[in-house]
Order: C-alpha cells, then sequence, then structure tokens
C-alpha cells in the first residue's frame, strides 16, 4: 500500500531514476538544463502538471505542518519538523527536487557570496517550499534562487553587520531577479530561499475557540491591582463612618426629621427625591457632592460643622477630592498608586475635622 503522500505511481519512479541516470554524465551546466527541460523528464513534468492529484503534492501544505507541530501535546524538534515536511513530497519528487539542488552548484555567484553557498541538501529542502515547480527548469529563476539563498544564509550566520554581510549584500542587490506574474509568487521565491520579508496587514480568520482565548487573556490582563483593593476597602470604611457622623450631627441640631426639612435648602432635592422613592437611610443614596452641599452650606457650617473645619469652601474641596478618587477607584478608571497616596492624604484630613464631633467623653461603669 502506497503512502498517502506517495502520490506517483511506479512507473512515474522508474522514469525519474531513469531520467537522472541520463543526465549524471553530463558536465555543462547549459548541457544539464537542456537535458532537464527536454525527454522522459519533460514529458514527466508534464504528465505531474496534468494530474491535479500530483500536483497538489508538489505545493507545500501549511495547515498539515501546523498540525505536526502540536502531535502529542509537545513541540516536535527542528530535525522532527524537517523529517515531516520531506514525508508529505514522494520519493519522485524528492529527486526531482534534489537533481535541480545538484545543478545550481555550477552557477557562479559573487565572490562576498561564495563561502556561504547553501549545502546540496539545505538548498533541496527549499526548493520544496516553492509554489511550483515550474521554476525548477528554467536556469535564470534558479540562479537567482541560489544567490537569494547564499544570503539568506549570510543573513543566518551573522552576529553583527560587518564588511562581509554589507558586501554580499551588495553584490546580491547587483544581480537581477526575474519577473513573476503576482506579488505573491515573488513573496513565495523569496520565502522558499530563505529571505523572509514581513507580510503587513495578515489576514487569518479567527475561530470561536480562539477569541474566547483571547478575550479571557485579556481579562486576566485586567486583574484588579492590590491598590485598588486596598482604595476600595479605605473608602467603604471612611464613607460609612462620614454617614454615621453627618446623619447623628444633623438630628442631634435639627432633629430626627432633619433629611425632609434641610434638604431642600441645601439644593439637595434629588438626594430627598431618592429616598423618599426607594426608602431606607436617607444618606444611603447620597455621593459626594450631597455631602459637599449639606457640610457646606452656610447655615449648617455655621451651626454644625464649623467645629471641625475653618472654611466651608475649603471642607467642600476636601469632599469632592475624596469623590473623584473614590469614582477612580470604583469605576475601572484610571488609578495609580500616587492616586491612593492622595485618597489616604484625604481621608485623613477629612478624619481630623469630624474628630470634633466624637464625645469628649464615655462613661465606664
Amino acid at each position: 500500500m502506497r503512502s498517502p503522500f506517495d502520490v506517483f505511481p511506479p512507473n512515474v519512479f522508474e522514469a525519474a531514476r531513469l531520467a537522472r541516470e541520463a543526465i549524471a554524465p553530463i558536465s555543462t551546466l547549459r548541457e544539464q538544463m537542456k537535458v532537464f527541460e527536454s525527454g522522459s523528464v519533460r514529458q514527466l513534468t508534464e504528465q505531474m502538471r496534468r494530474d491535479e492529484e500530483m500536483r497538489r503534492a508538489l505545493i507545500p501544505h501549511s495547515e498539515l505542518l501546523d498540525r505536526f507541530r502540536n502531535v502529542s501535546g509537545f513541540a516536535l524538534t527542528q530535525a522532527e519538523h524537517h523529517r515531516r515536511w520531506r514525508e508529505m513530497f514522494s520519493p519522485s519528487v524528492l529527486n526531482q527536487v534534489h537533481t535541480a539542488a545538484q545543478l545550481t552548484q555550477s552557477f557562479a555567484l559573487p565572490n562576498a557570496m561564495e563561502q556561504f553557498r547553501t549545502p546540496v541538501d539545505s538548498l533541496a529542502d527549499k526548493l520544496l517550499h516553492l509554489q511550483s515547480f515550474d521554476l525548477l527548469r528554467q536556469p535564470a529563476y534558479m540562479d537567482a534562487f541560489n544567490r537569494t539563498s547564499a544570503l539568506s544564509d549570510v543573513l543566518a550566520e551573522s552576529m553583527r553587520v560587518g564588511p562581509a554581510l554589507r558586501e554580499a549584500r551588495r553584490e546580491f542587490t547587483l544581480g537581477p531577479i526575474p519577473a513573476f506574474d503576482t506579488l505573491a509568487n515573488y513573496r513565495n521565491f523569496l520565502d522558499a530561499a530563505g529571505l523572509h520579508l514581513p507580510r503587513w496587514p495578515r489576514l487569518r480568520l479567527l475561530s470561536v475557540a480562539e477569541k474566547r482565548r483571547r478575550f479571557r487573556a485579556r481579562l486576566k490582563q485586567k486583574t484588579e491591582p492590590a491598590h485598588v483593593k486596598r482604595a476600595k476597602s479605605l473608602v467603604h470604611r471612611y464613607e460609612l463612618t462620614l454617614r454615621e457622623i453627618l446623619d447623628a450631627v444633623m438630628a442631634r441640631t435639627y432633629g430626627e426629621d432633619w433629611a425632609e426639612t434641610r434638604l431642600p435648602l441645601c439644593n439637595c432635592n434629588s438626594l430627598l427625591g431618592k429616598w423618599r422613592k426607594r426608602g431606607g437611610d436617607v444618606l444611603d443614596h447620597a455621593d459626594y457632592a450631597h455631602y459637599a452641599l449639606i457640610m457646606s452650606h452656610p447655615e449648617h457650617f455655621g451651626a454644625v460643622f464649623e467645629a471641625g473645619f475653618d472654611d466651608p469652601v475649603a471642607l467642600a474641596a476636601l469632599l469632592n477630592d475624596a469623590g473623584r478618587l473614590r469614582a477612580a477607584s470604583h469605576h475601572a478608571r484610571a488609578f495609580s498608586l500616587e492616586d491612593l497616596r492622595d485618597l489616604r492624604v484625604t481621608w485623613n484630613t477629612l478624619e481630623t475635622g469630624l474628630l470634633a464631633f466624637t464625645g469628649e467623653y464615655e462613661l465606664e461603669l
């Protein structure tokens, strides 16, 4: 039984063997190329072109290679990648490409690139990545491929830009590269030779599973920092304490129904409406703007809050700062360590003033 990658029948293998034996004794490059383009080899390539199943064996299947890279859940070694890649092609294809790689050894390279000439086996492996093997029978393309491969090896073996690399690059740019029908074919030619160029933009359809993985990765990056958690805890404790003190001192001064009588006077009708609609404690529905309006109101400040603060405008500014920092920490906005510092200082300052509303004595029984 033939391998699924061995798509050619036995008579094709025999034709390829006879063709290689016929080519071997010939010495000159031009004569080699003429034989390579004629006779049984030419008939073989024409047959391969007509047979779509054979043609698919000549085209690199990157999706299969990607699957090989994940076999058994672990990364394959470079040698294993190489072996599995070659298994995708039938012996006749490998022999044809190897013969073409041998022929290119007769091509001259610029002086600065000769020492980096790609070995036959390595060059054959690169040729396997060509989208079309028609180029193997065209000396101009093979000469350009040989030079491009040598330059890619210069780049791969260089640790820094020195005279050898600069001269190799200069000599490479002096040589022509034949024309291609499309930019994609030109790119494949350079990539196959090892001269990989950036491809941007690249469009690839994402699966639902990959979208979900990326979304979860983004969520992981948004984990709440420790200083934000600390800020939330600090605000929770201080704001509850502020409400408790504010309600107690207003009730002591204006009576238990202070919300009904005093909120309309300090432009807090919205707070009064929320409380009447939702119920509970009135200050549960308050924000920092309400705290500032209540405490800095001239009558309230003079009768109550002047005991702990000397300036109603400064008191309102402190409360507004506390509200701004609270909003940043609680509503997924930018909140830095410096903001946590400012939050601590703001509440410590407010705490100093609120100490005036703590009793001077405690009855011990």
